[in-house]
């Protein structure tokens, strides 16, 4: 039907669940971007660090998404961009992160990560 734009808000979260739950997420990326063109804001939450541990696995999913692209040397508009983050949300993603990671600069939360991220 066209113009039944709720309709195909409600399919598109849909499918988006679906990718997400079987590991798709080019799929469920799509799905999203195109509930953003219907206007819809969408809420993800990252799997959380564990609280009884310090350093990498501490972290949740999106400090250590933003961790590995700190180890990437990207800036922080550039994460806020390529997250559809704000800027500030990025700062305090990064604050938690050198807290959990006991680090003071991006240069030691970048050398943490790829010491991690090594086999």
């Amino acid at each position: 039907m066209a113009g039944d734009s709720d309709g195909a808000v409600a399919e598109f979260e849909r499918v988006a669940r679906s990718f997400d739950s079987f590991g798709s997420i080019r799929y469920r990326d799509e799905a999203e971007q195109e509930l953003r063109r219907l206007g819809h804001t969408t809420y993800r939450r990252t799997k959380r660090g564990q609280t009884d541990t310090s350093g990498v696995a501490a972290l949740s999913g999106r400090e250590l998404q933003i961790a590995r692209l700190v180890a990437d040397r990207k800036t922080n508009p550039e994460i806020a961009a390529e997250l559809f983050l704000s800027p500030k949300t990025v700062e305090a993603h990064l604050r938690t992160t050198f807290r959990k990671m006991n680090v003071t600069s991006r240069v030691e939360l970048a050398r943490a990560i790829e010491r991690a991220d090594r086999p």
